[in-house]
């Protein structure tokens, strides 16, 4: 869908407004209804996630680019569901929580988490995957004040992080990083 994909690009120009805008009616029109296997499914799925991941790097996010941020991750989440396969879901569950994260709804972020890592496990996930999972679950658990528990899913996440390829864990490293004490 052109609009979804507008969105993304203008997000990436830091045009925030119009991307939410292009977004937004990008979503009024799928609710009209679209096909099973329609392209525009995936093209909102990788739209809102593209969309999401922008505005958490944004700095001086408004409230509205909050919650259009968060907005974007559910549509993302949703349209992957739809459209994508268990690994795009499990990942989209993992932006969804960064995004409550930026929105400091750390509640929320640790039910997404808990669902990206039972996306995981259901499928016999790797551990990359799961180690994603487990970190965004610790930095959920530390902005929720549970201290122990973010402990414990930390030294998981450090636990998974040792079993990932050594040649992928350059991906791993920013979120590695989220994990000092």
């Amino acid at each position: 869908m052109v609009l979804a994909t507008a969105a993304a690009a203008l997000a990436g120009r830091d045009e925030f407004t119009p991307a939410l805008g292009a977004f937004a009616h990008a979503l009024q029109v799928a609710e009209t209804g679209l096909p099973a296997g329609s392209p525009a499914l995936r093209s909102l799925a990788i739209g809102g996630n593209n969309l999401a991941a922008a505005l958490e790097e944004h700095p001086d996010r408004t409230p509205v680019e909050t919650a259009g941020m968060v907005a974007a991750a559910e549509a993302g989440l949703k349209y992957w569901t739809l459209a994508g396969t268990w690994l795009e879901t499990e990942r989209a569950e993992y932006r969804l929580a960064h995004s409550q994260l930026a929105a400091a709804d750390p509640r929320s972020a640790v039910a997404s988490a808990h669902r990206c890592i039972a996306v995981c496990e259901a499928h016999a996930a790797p551990a990359f995957e799961l180690f994603f999972g487990h970190a965004v679950l610790a930095q959920a658990l530390r902005a929720a004040g549970d201290g122990p528990a973010y402990e414990a899913c930390r030294r998981r996440a450090l636990t998974l992080l040792e079993q990932v390829p050594a040649d992928e864990r350059q991906w791993c490293e920013s979120e590695r990083a989220t994990l000092t004490t």
